[in-house]
Formats: structure tokens, sequence, C-alpha cells
């Protein structure tokens, strides 16, 4: 089944994303088994602001958490978007910015199960919040109902 979802998700996602998602700019697609990780490249890379505005208003994920390295810097803020288990999609996408405050590369994970997506959106949500300055959230208790 996964790799049908992988693509699935290459073929529509550019038409809802494509800010984000550019097949031009696919730079690998790893499966792990449980899940598969494709990394993209951004033609344009971009603020996190705009990155996470764009997961949400167009992709319709919820943004799992907003992290910084401090407060005096736009320079190293991380991102979690996930798909609503509602929507009958499986998928995170992770972003990080680097210098400049820019991001340039975009993680799609896509799961092949629920369980499976719900354990890893726990583990990274779990490891950001104790090691980065959080500007949003969300509680363990809000992303264990989504999957209720």
């Amino acid at each position: 089944m996964l790799p049908q979802e992988i693509e699935k998700f290459r073929l529509l996602a550019p038409m809802q994303i494509p800010e984000l998602i550019d097949p031009e700019h696919l730079d690998s697609v790893d499966d792990y088994g449980d899940y598969a990780l494709l990394t993209y490249s951004l033609g344009n890379p971009m603020p996190m602001e705009r990155v996470m505005n764009a997961m949400e208003d167009r992709m319709h994920l919820s943004i799992l958490y907003h992290v910084l390295a401090s407060d005096a810097t736009d320079a190293d803020q991380h991102c979690c978007g996930y798909s609503s288990p509602m929507d009958g999609k499986m998928y995170k996408f992770n972003a990080q910015t680097g210098k400049g405050g820019l991001v340039r590369t975009v993680y799609v994970h896509i799961f092949d199960s629920l369980e499976v997506m719900l354990e890893y959106l726990k583990e990274d949500l779990d490891r950001h919040v104790k090691s980065f300055v959080v500007r949003t959230s969300i509680s363990l208790p809000q992303l264990v109902a989504d999957f209720m």
C-alpha cells in the first residue's frame, strides 16, 4: 500500500502546494517499511511563516509544533505539520530554517498505519518541546484525540 500512497502524493501534492512540493525538486524517496520519507528542496527558499501558512492553508495540515533554538533569531526554527486521520491521509511535514532564516528543504513522511504515524508524531513532539523554545505546539492529549 505504501508505494500507492507515495505515488498518489507525488501526483496530487504539487497541485495543492506547488511552492513546497515540486516534482523537479524531489531529492530522494526512501522507503523504511512503516513509512516513506520524501525530501524536497525548495526552488525558492522561504521564511518559516510562509511554509507554515502553505501547510495549513493549502494542505490543511495541523501544526504539531513551531519551535526556536532561542528567542533572539529566525535561524534554527523547526516546524511540523500533520494531516488529519479523518481525511484518510497519513502525512507528516517537517521543515527547519538555516542561515538567513529561510527554509530550503521540506521532509514529507508518508505512513502506512495510523498507529505508526501517531507514535512518530508523539516522539517528534516530545523531542522538540524538550529541546527548544516553543512558539506554538499542541498538547499530547490533543494529538491523541485527533487519532480517536
